[in-house]
């Protein structure tokens, strides 16, 4: 007994029950708090170490929570609810070989246990063993035929392998036995959004957003922010703006919520707003995706080229082998008029993707602008051999040749332009002024200073 007396025994089921007002206040660290000081005092109490692996789980701490769970098993190693815990925390934390030998443990202690079924979905799910996991699913509906848990994971089950409408129909089961569910409002909309109905994913983001709201509960910064994106997605640019400051007011240091406003507010053209907030996503997050490249369109949009390259320089320090970040700090070093730094920039892309006709593309604009006419027109035919009709290409091409002084081949590709294009202003001034020229005209041809390399 460990000379304790009495007296400890009595504090030690007194702090049980005041562990047990702190959880359900959720009050989770000062309930575990209470646990581990009635554990010392007495540690041959199961339940007391399966109460601690609960508030452990609240407060998300998986592995310490399986180590209590394991604990509680030493002292009762039947308990086929203890079983069945050990097993969810062990598949939070990827072991899920563990988990499911725990579930196929109750499933021998008791074969008519419905949740160590249902629970062997999600570690099979995980797993990618989606065969295995539907197996589960119905051997579960024969011991329970409506279980909420049972078609929630299902759902996912079947999300990942791309079968929305039936993924829809269980989360839609699961509502219906369980409105209040957390989670399937929002997987709904997912479904609904890569199925292309956003309407209706935006419906069920809404709903979610309500259902908090009027329970008092405060809002997911991340559910917030999926709506923004959604609502990008379908250009209502006001709406998207409220939700991603919502989503701020919910969570003032959350980096993504100030990234995606930032974002949003480039897109609205409002270039110092945009600045301000991608600025705040870089104080709490220095290296967050992308922000650097933003925050350098928002600068260069300003005129601020000098400090816009260096953030460009910053985000290729980070993400230089990212084809998309590439792409996009070209185009922006080009409408800088950065030549030089665009040409190392797209010459790195050209490399890791030298089908890509834009990039090569782009990549002969910029050795236009640095007046390398042989190189420029050299990338300017690759991007033609990826895309016959590239009506840039054969501008530029012809706006090359006209400065070389030959005046036939420019016309050939000014005539293929307008072709490609026969609304674009540009070509189709182009092309009058190639077509009007007469025999000696063609001789002194030059490129007029308002006509310059298309990006």
């Amino acid at each position: 007994m460990g000379g304790e007396s009495m007296n400890d025994w009595a504090g030690a089921e007194a702090r049980v029950e005041r562990a047990h007002e702190l959880y359900e206040r959720g009050q989770w660290v000062e309930a575990a708090a209470e646990l581990r000081s009635a554990i010392r005092i007495n540690p041959y109490n199961a339940s007391w170490h399966f109460n601690l692996a609960l508030a452990l789980e609240a407060m998300e701490d998986y592995a310490k929570a399986c180590d209590s769970f394991e604990k509680a098993l030493k002292l009762d190693a039947d308990d086929v609810e203890t079983l069945n815990c050990l097993g969810i925390n062990l598949t939070r934390l990827g072991k899920y070989s563990e988990a499911l030998e725990h579930f196929r443990r109750v499933e021998r202690i008791d074969p008519l246990n419905e949740p160590c079924f249902c629970n062997r979905i999600v570690a099979y799910t995980e797993m990618g063993d989606h065969e295995k996991a539907e197996l589960m699913f119905y051997m579960a509906r024969q011991i329970k035929e409506e279980c909420p848990a049972c078609y929630y994971s299902i759902g996912n089950s079947l999300f990942a392998r791309g079968q929305y409408d039936r993924a829809i129909y269980c989360w839609r089961q699961t509502l219906r036995m369980e409105p209040s569910h957390p989670q399937a409002n929002v997987r709904l909309a997912e479904a609904f959004w890569a199925k292309g109905e956003l309407a209706q994913a935006r419906d069920h983001y809404r709903t979610e957003i309500q259902r908090k709201a009027y329970d008092n509960r405060p809002q997911d910064p991340e559910l917030l922010l999926d709506l923004g994106e959604l609502l990008m997605d379908t250009n209502d640019l006001q709406e998207a703006e409220d939700s991603f400051r919502q989503a701020i007011e919910a969570a003032d240091d959350n980096a993504s919520a100030h990234y995606c406003l930032g974002e949003l507010l480039l897109r609205k053209q409002d270039w110092p707003a945009a600045e301000a907030s991608l600025r705040k996503s870089l104080e709490l997050d220095e290296k967050y995706p992308g922000a650097h490249l933003k925050l350098a369109e928002a600068l260069i949009r300003q005129k601020k080229v000098q400090e816009g390259a260096k953030h460009l320089v910053l985000e290729l320090r980070h993400r230089g082998s990212d084809a998309e970040v590439l792409k996009e700090a070209g185009q922006l070093l080009l409408e800088a008029h950065q030549s030089r730094q665009a040409n190392i920039v797209l010459r790195r892309l050209v490399k890791l993707q030298p089908a890509d006709a834009h990039a090569q593309h782009n990549l002969a604009v910029s050795y236009f602008m640095m007046e390398r006419l042989d190189e420029g027109i050299r990338y300017c035919r690759k991007a033609l051999k990826l895309k016959p009709d590239y009506s840039l290409a054969l501008y530029n091409l012809a706006l090359a040749h006209l400065q070389l002084q030959q005046v036939p081949r420019a016309r050939r590709y000014a005539m293929r332009a307008l072709t490609a294009a026969p609304q674009d202003a540009n070509i189709r001034r182009l092309a009058r002024r190639v077509g009007a020229m007469g025999f000696w005209s063609r001789l002194k041809a030059r490129v007029n200073p308002s006509e310059k390399p298309l990006a």
